[in-house]
């Protein structure tokens, strides 16, 4: 079986808001995620040094005016943040900040080497990982709405979460990539998609796991590439992304369970890997066009 990625939890993070004096109002600690780790709260004054850690934060500046001193890397600091700005703080920098006033924020983890990857996958060869640069009161509309994206998802809850998010730190690593190089995406090795092999084996990896969160470093390691490659090459062979093939297959088991045993809806949607009742609900009304109590009715008079 292919080892999952370590849990991204707050013990990965600068512990800016471990304490009380801060405390998250939204957070993607209990939920198994392993790309991104997120956390939305608002900020009291306060003053810190914080030792490196070895993946990217990016902060979004959602309410009031950021008052802020500090360094970031070798960037000095002393500014007036606006609400709808963002900053980042590169992997392995240097981070000292005071802030003189209250604010909302959203702060959004990303691993390090999930950017190292995409930046691979288009075309980049740096041995030691790509350097990203410290930003400070930045716009970017598109990273904004991908943070905001994610957060929908955190504050949803779910182990089931973790594919889609995935996904997002795939197209959150190509923004940050893309602002500070120019270079254009290299051809793709292979326009055929995933060898037959490699998918098959993907696929049953799918169908004996659909009970439990699946994480798409397992998927990569599975078909033997980099987690981008990966993506492409399913694509290309499938028609649809890895989190929507395997959607598609907790629906069809779903609908086998429906059709064929007395098993309650709350039962159906967690051996199917479903977060929950609703989220079964949800899912099935928009991939069947019918509620799973519908359908089962339908399918066994």
């Amino acid at each position: 079986m292919a080892m999952a990625a370590a849990h991204f939890d707050i013990s990965h993070t600068h512990g800016l808001f471990a304490s009380a004096r801060n405390p998250a109002q939204t957070s993607s600690a209990a939920l198994g995620w392993t790309s991104l780790f997120l956390s939305e709260q608002q900020e009291e004054p306060f003053k810190a040094s914080a030792e490196p850690v070895p993946d990217h934060l990016l902060i979004f500046h959602l309410g009031g005016l950021a008052q802020v001193t500090g360094v970031v890397e070798d960037m000095k600091i002393q500014a007036v943040i606006p609400p709808g700005t963002l900053c980042l703080c590169p992997a392995n920098s240097t981070l000292s900040i005071e802030l003189e006033n209250s604010i909302e924020t959203l702060h959004l983890y990303i691993r390090s080497s999930v950017v190292n990857d995409v930046a691979k996958s288009l075309g980049y060869d740096f041995p030691d990982g790509i350097r990203l640069r410290p930003r400070v009161g930045q716009r970017d509309e598109l990273l904004e709405q991908l943070a905001f994206e994610v957060r929908s998802v955190a504050a949803s809850g779910g182990a089931s979460t973790a594919l889609y998010v995935d996904q997002m730190a795939l197209a959150i690593a190509a923004r940050l990539i893309r602002h500070d190089y120019s270079k254009e995406p290299a051809p793709a090795a292979n326009s055929r998609g995933l060898a037959r092999g490699r998918l098959k084996r993907v696929q049953d990896f799918v169908e004996a796991h659909l009970e439990r969160s699946i994480q798409l470093q397992e998927l990569s390691l599975i078909a033997g590439l980099s987690v981008s490659h990966f993506v492409r090459q399913f694509k290309r062979a499938t028609g649809v992304s890895p989190h929507q093939f395997v959607l598609r297959r907790r629906v069809e088991r779903a609908k086998r369970l429906l059709a064929h045993s007395d098993q309650s809806l709350a039962e159906i949607a967690f051996s199917c890997g479903f977060s929950h009742q609703e989220h079964l609900t949800h899912t099935f009304r928009r991939h069947v066009g019918s509620t799973p109590g519908n359908y089962r009715r339908s399918a066994q008079s």
